[in-house]
């Protein structure tokens, strides 16, 4: 796979560099064989670079390299691994060198930025054998988003998974599909709503309000309209004060149709949502009780 940013060391003395140039602290020698532009300061990059270059042209990038090289939202502990995941068709041989892991693998491959990488529903599949089930459904949710160009469906995860038949992490991956729903929009919403669902009936997502002329006033992240009680996840950029304005008007309008939301932050999750999930039951026990009366 050619790369803007490296070449193999045969391929630098093929463009006329000399052995000296090749040493000198121009490029970096992120693996053997293999030099990177200094400019790469990133050293997960570097790797990603230089395995690039290095690689067959039967390898593909897969499991949690695939994840970022798609874009997908993993882990903070995995988002910067310097680790490379690469694999060859099941009749190849697996690369071996330091800071990567060789697989052997019967995955789609496509192509993204010039790379070739697994495609994203056998992505899904592998991440399962390094994801917790909560990271799993928000790499889920995230890839059947309608928000994203080209979403995929839940119907083409559960063929990609007909097709890993007895794979390492399918239970976990089954589980996780099990789970994925259209409409959580960042992997905290993903969680919050699993926060939900192992207490509450199952919340609809992106349920749109109108006011009495039928003029549009909120897409709710989660809610149960026959209660008129929304659960909405404000990550960081509502620290912004024009944002926070924004909100202030909207859910006055809400509160004035007689909604009740309530705010989850990045805060509130830092005790794994135990007290803001007592919040949400106590309105939902509340609000249920009083339609009961």
């Amino acid at each position: 796979m050619e790369s803007q940013h490296g070449f193999t060391i045969q391929q630098g003395l093929d463009r006329g560099y000399s052995a000296a140039e090749l040493r000198s602290m121009a490029f970096t020698r992120p693996a053997r064989g293999a030099r990177i532009t200094a400019a790469v300061g990133d050293e997960a990059q570097a790797l990603l670079e230089a395995v690039r270059v290095l690689a067959r042209d039967d390898h593909f990038f897969c499991h949690t390299t695939a994840g970022r090289i798609h874009g997908m939202p993993l882990p903070a502990r995995l988002e910067k691994e310097a680790t490379v995941h690469i694999a060859s068709p099941t009749d190849g041989s697996r690369m071996r060198r330091t800071g990567v892991v060789g697989h052997r693998l019967k995955s789609e491959v496509v192509e993204v930025d010039g790379m070739r990488v697994e495609a994203r529903a056998d992505a899904f599949v592998h991440l399962a054998t390094m994801l917790t089930l909560e990271e799993l459904v928000a790499v889920g949710d995230w890839l059947v988003s309608t928000k994203r160009h080209d979403p995929l469906t839940v119907e083409d995860l559960t063929d990609v998974l007909r097709r890993y038949k007895g794979a390492r992490g399918l239970h976990l991956a089954r589980r996780a599909l099990a789970l994925v729903r259209v409409g959580a929009e960042s992997p905290r919403e993903s969680l919050v709503r699993l926060l939900i669902m192992g207490a509450l009936p199952e919340p609809t997502l992106q349920h749109e309000v109108f006011d009495a002329t039928g003029l549009f006033v909120a897409r709710l992240d989660a809610s149960w309209p026959h209660l008129k009680l929304a659960v909405e996840y404000d990550g960081e950029h509502h620290a912004d004060p024009a944002q926070q304005e924004r909100d202030r008007i909207r859910r006055e309008k809400l509160r004035a149709l007689g909604w009740h939301v309530i705010v989850v932050t990045k805060d509130d999750l830092q005790d794994g949502g135990v007290r803001i999930l007592q919040r949400i039951v106590a309105a939902y026990e509340r609000y249920t009780s009083w339609n009961a009366a």
